[in-house]
Protein backbone atom coordinates (compact mmCIF):
# COMPACT_ATOMS: atom_id res chain seq x y z
CA UNK A 1 0.00 0.00 0.00
CA UNK A 2 1.59 3.47 -0.94
CA UNK A 3 2.09 6.04 1.80
CA UNK A 4 -1.06 7.60 3.75
CA UNK A 5 -2.82 10.01 2.18
CA UNK A 6 -4.48 13.07 3.44
CA UNK A 7 -6.50 14.03 1.14
CA UNK A 8 -10.14 15.01 1.21
CA UNK A 9 -12.78 12.46 -0.91
CA UNK A 10 -16.05 12.46 -1.94
CA UNK A 11 -17.18 8.67 -2.64
CA UNK A 12 -20.83 8.58 -4.61
CA UNK A 13 -22.94 5.43 -4.02
CA UNK A 14 -20.71 5.30 -0.51
CA UNK A 15 -23.27 3.21 1.34
CA UNK A 16 -22.85 0.01 0.72
CA UNK A 17 -21.14 -2.70 -1.54
CA UNK A 18 -17.64 -1.28 -3.44
CA UNK A 19 -18.67 2.12 -2.43
CA UNK A 20 -18.11 1.35 1.15
CA UNK A 21 -14.99 -0.77 1.01
CA UNK A 22 -13.38 1.98 -1.14
CA UNK A 23 -14.96 4.77 1.78
CA UNK A 24 -13.35 2.56 4.42
CA UNK A 25 -10.12 1.80 2.32
CA UNK A 26 -9.49 5.85 2.26
CA UNK A 27 -10.12 6.82 5.67
CA UNK A 28 -7.84 3.68 6.64
CA UNK A 29 -5.06 5.34 5.08
CA UNK A 30 -5.32 8.87 6.87
CA UNK A 31 -8.20 10.66 4.44
CA UNK A 32 -11.60 12.40 5.28
CA UNK A 33 -14.38 10.81 3.68
CA UNK A 34 -17.54 12.49 2.20
CA UNK A 35 -20.08 9.67 1.71
CA UNK A 36 -23.36 10.24 -0.96
CA UNK A 37 -26.06 8.21 -1.16
CA UNK A 38 -30.22 7.92 -1.51
CA UNK A 39 -29.82 4.95 1.16
CA UNK A 40 -30.47 7.28 4.32
CA UNK A 41 -29.78 4.29 6.68
CA UNK A 42 -26.79 2.64 5.10
CA UNK A 43 -24.55 6.23 4.07
CA UNK A 44 -25.33 7.33 8.21
CA UNK A 45 -24.13 3.87 9.40
CA UNK A 46 -21.04 3.76 7.08
CA UNK A 47 -20.25 7.06 7.96
CA UNK A 48 -20.51 6.07 11.56
CA UNK A 49 -18.47 3.05 11.02
CA UNK A 50 -15.47 5.05 9.97
CA UNK A 51 -15.96 7.70 12.63
CA UNK A 52 -16.12 5.32 15.31
CA UNK A 53 -12.91 3.88 14.05
CA UNK A 54 -10.96 7.35 14.16
CA UNK A 55 -11.76 8.29 11.19
CA UNK A 56 -13.54 11.37 9.59
CA UNK A 57 -16.30 11.22 7.66
CA UNK A 58 -20.31 12.34 6.98
CA UNK A 59 -22.98 11.09 4.96
CA UNK A 60 -24.64 13.89 2.83
CA UNK A 61 -28.46 12.21 1.26
CA UNK A 62 -27.38 12.44 -2.46
CA UNK A 63 -29.02 12.09 -5.95
CA UNK A 64 -26.20 12.24 -8.19
CA UNK A 65 -28.91 12.82 -11.33
CA UNK A 66 -30.30 15.91 -9.54
CA UNK A 67 -28.48 18.92 -10.26
CA UNK A 68 -29.92 20.15 -7.10
CA UNK A 69 -28.58 17.54 -4.45
CA UNK A 70 -24.95 17.49 -6.47
CA UNK A 71 -24.59 21.36 -5.67
CA UNK A 72 -25.59 20.85 -2.27
CA UNK A 73 -23.46 18.02 -2.02
CA UNK A 74 -20.30 20.19 -2.62
CA UNK A 75 -21.15 22.89 -0.69
CA UNK A 76 -21.43 20.91 2.43
CA UNK A 77 -18.38 19.08 1.66
CA UNK A 78 -16.79 21.81 1.27
CA UNK A 79 -17.79 22.92 4.83
CA UNK A 80 -16.58 20.00 6.23
CA UNK A 81 -13.41 19.18 4.23
CA UNK A 82 -12.46 22.84 3.11
CA UNK A 83 -11.82 21.49 -0.29
CA UNK A 84 -12.20 18.38 -2.42
CA UNK A 85 -8.40 16.48 -3.45
CA UNK A 86 -10.77 12.91 -4.62
CA UNK A 87 -14.09 12.44 -6.23
CA UNK A 88 -14.67 8.23 -6.83
CA UNK A 89 -17.71 8.35 -9.15
CA UNK A 90 -19.27 4.95 -7.87
CA UNK A 91 -23.14 5.69 -7.68
CA UNK A 92 -24.73 3.21 -10.38
CA UNK A 93 -27.44 0.77 -10.96
CA UNK A 94 -26.25 -2.71 -11.01
CA UNK A 95 -26.66 -4.51 -14.02
CA UNK A 96 -29.93 -6.97 -12.03
CA UNK A 97 -33.19 -7.17 -12.73
CA UNK A 98 -34.19 -3.41 -13.40
CA UNK A 99 -31.87 -3.07 -16.30
CA UNK A 100 -31.94 -6.51 -17.55
CA UNK A 101 -34.16 -6.13 -20.52
CA UNK A 102 -34.14 -7.39 -24.17
CA UNK A 103 -33.37 -4.79 -26.52
CA UNK A 104 -36.48 -4.84 -28.55
CA UNK A 105 -38.39 -4.32 -25.11
CA UNK A 106 -36.37 -1.93 -23.35
CA UNK A 107 -38.25 0.72 -21.91
CA UNK A 108 -37.59 4.25 -22.02
CA UNK A 109 -38.02 4.65 -18.07
CA UNK A 110 -35.55 2.48 -17.44
CA UNK A 111 -32.91 3.45 -20.39
CA UNK A 112 -33.56 7.06 -19.07
CA UNK A 113 -32.84 5.95 -15.37
CA UNK A 114 -29.46 4.63 -16.46
CA UNK A 115 -28.48 7.22 -18.47
CA UNK A 116 -29.60 10.00 -15.67
CA UNK A 117 -27.57 8.00 -12.56
CA UNK A 118 -24.61 6.66 -14.55
CA UNK A 119 -23.59 9.81 -17.40
CA UNK A 120 -25.60 13.32 -16.17
CA UNK A 121 -24.26 11.80 -12.52
CA UNK A 122 -20.81 11.62 -13.65
CA UNK A 123 -21.41 14.68 -15.70
CA UNK A 124 -22.69 16.34 -12.57
CA UNK A 125 -20.60 15.76 -10.07
CA UNK A 126 -16.98 15.69 -12.03
CA UNK A 127 -17.65 19.20 -13.15
CA UNK A 128 -18.31 20.70 -10.05
CA UNK A 129 -15.60 18.51 -8.20
CA UNK A 130 -12.80 19.88 -11.55
CA UNK A 131 -13.93 23.41 -10.93
CA UNK A 132 -13.60 23.35 -7.34
CA UNK A 133 -10.08 21.95 -7.62
CA UNK A 134 -8.89 24.51 -10.65
CA UNK A 135 -10.03 27.18 -7.82
CA UNK A 136 -7.77 25.13 -5.15
CA UNK A 137 -4.71 25.88 -7.94
CA UNK A 138 -5.36 22.71 -9.75
CA UNK A 139 -4.24 19.24 -9.04
CA UNK A 140 -6.28 16.41 -7.88
CA UNK A 141 -8.16 12.96 -9.09
CA UNK A 142 -11.29 11.95 -10.57
CA UNK A 143 -11.76 8.26 -10.72
CA UNK A 144 -14.88 6.66 -12.42
CA UNK A 145 -16.08 3.49 -11.84
CA UNK A 146 -16.97 0.97 -15.77
CA UNK A 147 -17.06 -2.50 -16.12
CA UNK A 148 -16.53 -5.15 -18.55
CA UNK A 149 -20.18 -4.32 -20.19
CA UNK A 150 -17.93 -1.41 -21.93
CA UNK A 151 -15.73 -3.16 -24.27
CA UNK A 152 -17.94 -6.57 -23.93
CA UNK A 153 -21.71 -7.03 -24.12
CA UNK A 154 -23.55 -8.60 -21.91
CA UNK A 155 -26.88 -10.02 -23.56
CA UNK A 156 -30.35 -8.42 -22.54
CA UNK A 157 -28.16 -5.38 -20.82
CA UNK A 158 -28.22 -2.38 -23.85
CA UNK A 159 -28.86 0.57 -21.48
CA UNK A 160 -26.48 -0.69 -18.85
CA UNK A 161 -23.23 -1.45 -21.14
CA UNK A 162 -24.22 1.53 -23.57
CA UNK A 163 -23.68 4.07 -20.22
CA UNK A 164 -20.57 1.96 -19.42
CA UNK A 165 -19.06 2.81 -22.62
CA UNK A 166 -20.19 6.44 -22.28
CA UNK A 167 -18.15 5.91 -18.92
CA UNK A 168 -15.00 4.80 -20.82
CA UNK A 169 -15.47 7.64 -23.37
CA UNK A 170 -15.73 10.35 -20.70
CA UNK A 171 -12.96 8.83 -18.74
CA UNK A 172 -10.72 9.85 -21.41
CA UNK A 173 -12.23 13.12 -22.44
CA UNK A 174 -12.04 14.34 -19.11
CA UNK A 175 -8.33 13.32 -18.90
CA UNK A 176 -7.33 15.46 -22.06
CA UNK A 177 -9.18 18.39 -20.84
CA UNK A 178 -8.03 18.94 -17.28
CA UNK A 179 -4.41 17.66 -17.13
CA UNK A 180 -3.52 20.22 -18.51
CA UNK A 181 -4.87 21.63 -15.03
CA UNK A 182 -2.90 18.74 -13.10
CA UNK A 183 -5.89 16.92 -12.51
CA UNK A 184 -6.02 13.27 -13.63
CA UNK A 185 -9.16 11.13 -14.59
CA UNK A 186 -8.97 7.33 -14.96
CA UNK A 187 -11.35 4.25 -14.10
CA UNK A 188 -11.53 0.82 -12.79
CA UNK A 189 -13.16 -1.64 -14.13
CA UNK A 190 -14.26 -4.50 -11.71
CA UNK A 191 -15.24 -7.44 -13.10
CA UNK A 192 -17.11 -10.81 -11.11
CA UNK A 193 -17.11 -8.97 -7.20
CA UNK A 194 -18.62 -10.82 -4.63
CA UNK A 195 -20.81 -8.52 -2.57
CA UNK A 196 -24.53 -6.86 -2.49
CA UNK A 197 -26.57 -6.22 -5.45
CA UNK A 198 -24.80 -7.86 -8.05
CA UNK A 199 -25.77 -10.53 -10.53
CA UNK A 200 -24.18 -13.76 -11.51
CA UNK A 201 -21.85 -13.56 -14.44
CA UNK A 202 -22.86 -17.21 -16.36
CA UNK A 203 -22.20 -20.20 -13.76
CA UNK A 204 -20.38 -19.52 -10.33
CA UNK A 205 -20.49 -22.19 -8.58
CA UNK A 206 -17.17 -22.95 -9.58
CA UNK A 207 -15.34 -19.48 -10.31
CA UNK A 208 -11.85 -21.37 -11.82
CA UNK A 209 -14.35 -22.28 -14.92
CA UNK A 210 -15.14 -18.93 -15.75
CA UNK A 211 -12.22 -16.80 -14.17
CA UNK A 212 -8.40 -17.24 -14.85
CA UNK A 213 -7.08 -16.60 -11.52
CA UNK A 214 -10.07 -19.33 -9.94
CA UNK A 215 -11.92 -16.54 -7.46
CA UNK A 216 -14.23 -14.05 -7.19
CA UNK A 217 -12.93 -10.67 -6.20
CA UNK A 218 -14.32 -9.29 -2.85
CA UNK A 219 -15.20 -5.23 -2.75
CA UNK A 220 -11.43 -4.76 -1.20
CA UNK A 221 -9.77 -6.15 -4.23
CA UNK A 222 -11.38 -2.78 -6.19
CA UNK A 223 -11.02 -0.41 -3.55
CA UNK A 224 -7.15 -0.62 -3.32
CA UNK A 225 -7.08 -0.07 -6.96
CA UNK A 226 -9.13 3.41 -6.41
CA UNK A 227 -6.79 3.93 -3.96
CA UNK A 228 -3.49 3.07 -6.20
CA UNK A 229 -5.00 5.29 -8.83
CA UNK A 230 -5.72 8.43 -6.19
CA UNK A 231 -1.88 7.80 -4.72
CA UNK A 232 1.32 9.42 -5.54
CA UNK A 233 2.41 6.06 -7.04
CA UNK A 234 -0.14 6.90 -10.42
CA UNK A 235 1.27 10.43 -10.41
CA UNK A 236 1.68 9.94 -14.28
CA UNK A 237 -1.49 7.80 -15.17
CA UNK A 238 -3.94 9.43 -16.40
CA UNK A 239 -6.96 8.44 -18.83
CA UNK A 240 -5.96 5.06 -18.15
CA UNK A 241 -9.20 1.99 -17.44
CA UNK A 242 -7.97 -0.44 -15.29
CA UNK A 243 -9.24 -3.52 -15.08
CA UNK A 244 -9.61 -5.04 -11.53
CA UNK A 245 -11.28 -9.13 -12.68
CA UNK A 246 -8.86 -11.80 -12.12
CA UNK A 247 -8.31 -12.12 -15.94
CA UNK A 248 -12.24 -12.36 -16.78
CA UNK A 249 -12.33 -9.72 -19.84
CA UNK A 250 -8.13 -10.66 -21.01
CA UNK A 251 -9.14 -14.16 -21.97
CA UNK A 252 -10.63 -14.91 -25.73
CA UNK A 253 -12.28 -18.31 -23.99
CA UNK A 254 -13.34 -18.94 -20.29
CA UNK A 255 -11.22 -21.94 -19.49
CA UNK A 256 -13.57 -24.84 -19.05
CA UNK A 257 -13.27 -24.55 -23.11
CA UNK A 258 -9.47 -24.48 -23.70
CA UNK A 259 -8.57 -28.06 -24.12
CA UNK A 260 -4.83 -27.75 -22.24
CA UNK A 261 -5.58 -25.36 -19.78
CA UNK A 262 -4.73 -28.33 -17.10
CA UNK A 263 -1.76 -28.85 -19.09
CA UNK A 264 0.42 -30.15 -15.78
CA UNK A 265 3.01 -26.98 -14.13
CA UNK A 266 5.63 -30.12 -13.56
CA UNK A 267 6.00 -31.38 -16.89
CA UNK A 268 6.95 -27.46 -17.95
CA UNK A 269 9.52 -27.22 -15.09
CA UNK A 270 11.36 -30.33 -16.37
CA UNK A 271 12.33 -28.18 -19.01
CA UNK A 272 13.80 -25.53 -17.11
CA UNK A 273 17.72 -26.86 -16.10
CA UNK A 274 18.11 -24.64 -12.83
CA UNK A 275 14.16 -25.75 -11.39
CA UNK A 276 15.77 -29.36 -11.44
Amino acid sequence: MSEKLKHRVIVTGGSKGLGRSIAHTFAENGASVVIADIDVEAGERCAAEINNSGGESIFVHTDVSSSADVEKLFEISHSFQGGIDVLVNNAGIAHGPHSEQHFLNTDLAMWDNLMNVHLRGLYLCSQLAGRAMVRQGGGGVIINMSSGGATRAHRNRVAYDTTKGGIEAATRAMALDLAPRQIRVNAVMPGAVDGESRTAVGDESSPKNLIPLGRLGVPKDVARAVYFLASPEASYITGHILAVDGGLTAQLRPPSMDADVETPFNEINEEVSFLK
